[in-house]
């Protein structure tokens, strides 16, 4: 095995885990997950996390409207 050997092995590596990771991101079955994490810096002002939960389902809305 010779050096362009193992940085090519490394570099099919790399792309694995660039794709699956990807792949674990935009998941359809983690977006609820995601969408818990966006409000945590809102979790200590009931005001403002009021406000983004409301613009988030009237996004949500027009998004289903369009579709």
């Amino acid at each position: 095995m010779d050096i362009g050997m193992i940085r090519g092995l490394g570099t099919v590596v790399v792309m694995v885990a660039f794709v699956g990771l990807a792949l674990w991101v935009f998941s359809s079955r983690r977006k609820s997950e995601f969408d818990e994490a966006t409000m945590l810096p809102f979790a200590d002002d009931p005001e403002a996390s009021k406000h983004v939960e409301q613009a988030q389902a009237k996004a949500k809305a027009s998004r289903s409207n369009n579709e």
